[in-house]
C-alpha cells in the first residue's frame, strides 16, 4: 500500500512539473528556450484550419521539403500545413492565393514547394523574397470566398 502511495505521489509531480513548464501537448512555436518570437501562427476559414510556422535556420533540417534552392538570409520561408473534412484544397493555387503582407507592402509567393497534396491534409512551403522590414507580418489566403490570416508580432530572424 505505501508503494502504490509512492508511486501515485511520483506520477501527480511529473505530471505537475510537466504543466508547469509549459508543456500543454501543443507544438513549441515560441521559436526556442531563449523565449523568441512566436514561429506558429493557426487560422481557421471556411471549414479549413491553416498553421503556418516561419522557418529559421535551425529548423531547415527537419524539413520534409527541399528548399537548399532557398537560403534564409535571402528568402522568407513559411511552412503551411491546411487541414479540412469537406472540399478540396488542391482548388487552391498557393502562388497566386497568398501574400506576404507588411504594412501596405504585398509579397507574393516566388514559390509553393509542395509536400503533400492530399485534398484534404495538404502541406508544403512558401517561399517569399526577404524585403521586410521591422515590424507585424501578416501572411493572407484566399479560400474560396474567404481571406484567412496568419500573423506575427514581427518577422522573425534567420
Amino acid at each position: 500500500m505505501r508503494r502504490l502511495a509512492i508511486v501515485t505521489a511520483l506520477v501527480v509531480a511529473l505530471l505537475a512539473a510537466a504543466c508547469s513548464n509549459g508543456f500543454s501537448g501543443e507544438p513549441d512555436s515560441t521559436g526556442g528556450a531563449g523565449g523568441g518570437p512566436e514561429l506558429t501562427s493557426i487560422a481557421e476559414a471556411g471549414g479549413v484550419t491553416v498553421e503556418g510556422t516561419w522557418l529559421t535556420e535551425q529548423d531547415l533540417e527537419g524539413v520534409d521539403a527541399d528548399v537548399a534552392a532557398y537560403p534564409v538570409e535571402e528568402f522568407v520561408l513559411v511552412e503551411i500545413q491546411f487541414t479540412t473534412h469537406s472540399g478540396d484544397l488542391g482548388q487552391i493555387d498557393m502562388e497566386k492565393a497568398t501574400a506576404l503582407r507588411q504594412g501596405e507592402a504585398d509579397l507574393r509567393p516566388a514559390d509553393w514547394i509542395i509536400v503533400s497534396d492530399d485534398s484534404h491534409h495538404r502541406a508544403g512551403v512558401l517561399v517569399f523574397p526577404r524585403d521586410l522590414e521591422r515590424g507585424p507580418v501578416e501572411l493572407t489566403i484566399e479560400i474560396g470566398n474567404e481571406r484567412l490570416a496568419l500573423r506575427w508580432e514581427a518577422a522573425p530572424t534567420t
